[in-house]
């Protein structure tokens, strides 16, 4: 199930990751010992398996985040402000939920 898509900020390629709003019933509960933050195992395009501390920012509308190794998959794939993420949610009755990210160059065209 497609999440989200969004275009790359200048601040998503050199910070963190800002999800949309509309995102947040598909993540795990923020409650409990997961009140201030949640990790998201997510599997790249290369099928390489990634874990995303995902948080709320409070303050400024209360935004939801990717932060944690964020930075380090942006400069291992080398993204630039103007690319295009697709993050999807998959749901296995043996594995249990997985997420993925799929990250396409502004120039390339997303067959979704």
């Amino acid at each position: 199930m497609q999440l989200f898509v969004k275009v790359l900020t200048p601040i998503e390629v050199e910070r963190r990751l800002i999800l949309p709003r509309e995102s947040l019933p598909a993540l795990p509960r923020f409650e409990g010992s997961h009140e201030h933050g949640i990790m998201l195992q997510v599997k790249d395009d290369a099928g390489n398996l990634r874990k995303f501390r995902c948080k709320k920012r409070y303050g400024g509308g209360d935004k939801l985040v990717i932060e944690t190794d964020w930075i380090q998959f942006v400069n291992s794939k080398k993204f630039r402000p103007g690319d295009v993420v697709a993050f999807y949610k998959d749901d296995d009755r043996v594995s249990g939920t997985l997420y993925r990210i799929e990250v396409k160059r502004r120039n390339d065209k997303l067959g979704l």
